[in-house]
């Protein structure tokens, strides 16, 4: 789990069909010494993973990555150019325990597209 260590959710606010939290990285998380040292970037798996937290916290349920059908990478990020991040999540119900999901995660004002993404989850 990345949330509480790696990033913290400052805040939630949902509007017509989306979820958005606003997200603050941890610069001095142990994953940026290694990815990279001097330079850190936000590694992508934790991009997606950042996205799967805020959807179980959205659902009060652990979910299970099945599939993901896109996840476009449009700009680096890094906890010093970005140590704020907004995260507009919409999670559709295919079935009882199958969700949909569309993200992006962008800079707060939404100016900045830092990835794309679509994904398909399970619960646990």
């Amino acid at each position: 789990m990345l949330i509480g260590d790696f990033f913290t959710i400052e805040q939630i606010t949902t509007n017509d069909d989306e979820t958005l939290y606003l997200t603050k990285l941890n610069a001095d998380h142990e994953i940026y010494k290694g990815h990279f040292p001097g330079d850190p970037i936000c590694p992508g798996v934790c991009n997606v993973q950042t996205i799967r937290e805020c959807a179980e916290q959205q659902l009060g349920k652990k979910l299970r990555i099945d599939s993901i059908a896109l996840c476009r990478f449009a700009a680096l990020i890094t906890p010093q150019n970005a140590p704020q991040l907004l995260i507009a999540l919409h999670i559709e119900e295919k079935d009882e325990n199958n969700y949909l999901a569309t993200a992006k995660i962008t800079s707060p004002d939404s100016s900045i597209l830092y990835l794309e993404y679509k994904g398909e989850y399970s619960a646990e």
